[in-house]
């Protein structure tokens, strides 16, 4: 999995491992993960698959964000 440096200006950087969400929850590579999938990892016992889900749900709010603006 490639690596991706995310910067968000003043509030940081931190690093992202490219396909990690899709393969903790078994979604294929190149399929979009539904919400009801994005909402049962955001509820997952693994702590490390719950923190990516509400990544994931931040990033595509900032998506949307970037679209409209």
């Amino acid at each position: 999995m490639a690596t991706e440096e995310v910067n968000l200006g003043k509030k940081g950087k931190f690093k992202v491992r490219k396909g990690a969400l899709h393969k903790a929850i078994g979604v294929p590579a190149g399929q979009k993960i539904s919400p009801s999938e994005l909402a049962k990892a955001s509820h997952s016992s693994n702590p490390k698959v719950r923190r990516m889900a509400a990544s994931a749900k931040g990033f595509k709010a900032m998506a949307r964000k970037r679209k409209k603006g």
